[in-house]
């Protein structure tokens, strides 16, 4: 058995160089299989430019460091009074501005307005409210004022204007007055009776009563009505 041992040992050792020249004759380069074709990298995109109005952003004044008068001139440069003719109180800043002369227009004619006529003095009386009358004793009302002939009293007018009259006369019918400032005379007519209501223009006769006129008609009233007919 060892004998055996020995020959083989002797066979493998004797085989080993013959191997190994052909292991370099073999070219594992084919063998080694081949990695995938990579694809082509994508050229990276180019950020888009930032729209030439738009401002620069300015960092926190915390970060100016020794550089404040140039971080100060970089803020202000934003401010939108720079692009302004006037400040907030409608000044010009630029201090060599010229004002423009102003215009000098034609000057207009004067409108002047004619002054109201005054009001007639009829008219005036005519305006006075009258509760009552008492002709017996020369005597009227206005509102709760008593007036009587010779009375001399004040009438206001809405424009705040007042005209001095004086009491002349008294009546059932109309009261005169006098007016102080002018010597104008004017009568207020008295209508004492209620709204709608009008003074009677004929006889007024009691029932049963005759005229004492020995001609005068008698005016009857029959039962059974007559024509209208003359």
């Amino acid at each position: 058995m060892l004998p055996r041992l020995t020959v083989i040992t002797g066979l493998l050792l004797a085989a080993g160089p013959v191997f190994a020249q052909m292991a370099e004759g073999l070219d594992s380069a084919d063998l080694t299989p081949s990695a995938p074709a990579a694809a082509a990298p994508a050229a990276p995109a180019k950020p888009a430019a930032a729209p030439a109005t738009e401002a620069k952003e300015i960092e926190a004044s915390r970060y100016a460091g020794d550089e404040l008068p140039a971080y100060v001139r970089q803020l202000s440069a934003r401010f939108s009074i720079r692009k302004r003719q006037t400040d907030p109180f409608g000044r010009f800043q630029d201090p060599n501005h010229v004002a423009p002369e102003p215009k000098i227009t034609s000057k207009s004619p004067t409108q002047r307005f004619k002054p109201e006529p005054p009001m007639p003095f009829s008219e005036v009386v005519a305006g006075i409210s009258v509760n009552g009358v008492m002709p017996g004793k020369q005597q009227f009302l206005i509102g709760n004022r008593m007036f009587r002939v010779s009375d001399v009293f004040s009438l206001r007018l809405p424009n705040g204007k007042q005209i001095g009259v004086k009491v002349l006369a008294v009546n059932s019918a109309r009261i005169r007055f006098l007016n102080v400032s002018t010597n104008e005379t004017a009568d207020h007519i008295l209508n004492m009776l209620p709204e709608g209501v009008k003074k009677g223009i004929g006889q007024i006769t009691a029932p049963g009563v005759e005229s004492d006129d020995s001609q005068a008609p008698v005016d009857i009233q029959p039962t059974v009505p007559l024509s209208t007919n003359p």
